[in-house]
């Protein structure tokens, strides 16, 4: 693969390239940073004096470092779910700030995404249950009469049947 050499490396239409993978080490990181952050939180609570080195490096780490990361890992999660067709909606932003500022928030988004992919699973295995299929109980293009009257029929044609024997244009 020569940086000189094109055929090594062909320019691929943007619509015909293949969808990276998105899935990566998300939750471990939100799962990582959220419980790293707990013991520093205690330990900058309960033990260290405000305004020491210690102190200001645990601050630091915890609120600089930590729960920003567990904030776009959340962020970064909720885009490979969108690439896997679970949507999140506008809640993944309340889900990032809260996780922005209580890393350990984030076992509500947590628990919110094990529902949304349970229900969208659900429905792609082709389950049959009433939350399977919205469109279920009411089908707008859903025609009760099987015999419709043609649009040049009198109104009380329909209900009028030709004698036998009588057969139109004799």
């Amino acid at each position: 693969m020569s940086l000189l050499d094109p055929a090594s490396d062909p320019v691929v239409h943007p619509e015909d390239r293949t969808e990276p993978d998105e899935s990566g080490p998300w939750l471990a990181l939100l799962v990582a940073a959220a419980a790293a952050w707990v013991p520093l939180a205690l330990l900058d609570w309960r033990l260290l004096v405000e305004g020491t080195l210690v102190w200001a490096t645990v601050r630091s780490v915890s609120t600089l470092l930590l729960a920003p990361l567990a904030a776009a890992a959340l962020l970064q999660d909720t885009r490979a779910l969108g690439v896997a067709g679970v949507e999140v909606g506008r809640a993944k932003w309340a889900y990032a700030l809260a996780t922005l500022l209580v890393p350990p928030v984030a076992a509500v988004y947590l628990g919110h995404r094990s529902v949304l992919v349970d229900r969208t699973e659900g429905t792609s295995t082709g389950e049959s249950g009433p939350d399977s299929d919205p469109d279920s109980e009411f089908d707008p293009d859903f025609d009760s009469d099987p015999d419709p009257e043609p649009a040049d029929a009198a109104p009380g044609d329909r209900d009028r049947e030709d004698p036998p024997g009588d057969e139109p244009g004799h």
